[in-house]
């Protein structure tokens, strides 16, 4: 069955989304890292652009929330993002 947008069961499920993609955008950078810090440069470069692709779903799932539940994540999105490109800027 098919919840409308704004939905309370559906706003919860895309919340749960993010809260995963956050946490996997993190886990990925730091992968990334562990590539980078044995000198593999293609696969953290790899990683990271997986990180990239988690960040992108990650706005798009924060474009159908509204109000408390999208700005809950604000913070946390742009540490994610200035992990994301410090990791790029390592590589």
């Amino acid at each position: 069955m098919s919840h409308p947008v704004g939905s309370p069961l559906r706003d919860r499920i895309e919340v749960e989304f993010v809260e995963a993609d956050v946490e996997m955008g993190f886990t990925l950078v730091d992968m990334a890292a562990a590539e980078l810090g044995v000198g593999n440069r293609a696969a953290a470069a790899e990683i990271l652009a997986s990180a990239e692709a988690v960040f992108g779903d990650i706005e798009e799932r924060l474009a159908r929330l509204e109000g408390k539940a999208r700005t809950a994540f604000e913070e946390l999105v742009r540490e994610l993002r200035r992990t994301i490109d410090r990791g790029k800027g390592a590589i």
